[in-house]
């Protein structure tokens, strides 16, 4: 059952995955301000975690590689984003 833990975990290994990425860390880093030092501390912040699926989702492009790293489909992204707090889902409609 998917639920908030499990959230929480696929956006730290998304975060993960990200930061074996040079160029997709870099950028990550550059759009929310975080620095390498301070990254363990802000891991444990809930909208910390949002911002690692919402990156994760700025493209089809990262999304396809960030799923595929994490044994999900792409569309489980937004699944994840809504079950974390603050992550609620948009309705694009």
């Amino acid at each position: 059952m998917k639920n908030k833990e499990y959230a929480e975990v696929k956006a730290l290994e998304a975060l993960s995955w990200l930061s074996k990425n040079p160029d997709r860390f870099a950028d990550f880093l550059h759009l929310n301000g975080a620095s390498i030092s301070d990254i363990f501390e802000r891991s444990k912040d809930p909208e910390f975690l949002v911002f690692i699926i919402e990156y994760c989702l700025s493209s089809d492009e990262i999304a396809i590689e960030c799923s595929y790293a994490l044994s999900i489909k792409p569309e489980e992204l937004m699944e994840i984003l809504s079950l974390l707090p603050g992550g609620d889902s948009y309705n694009w409609t």
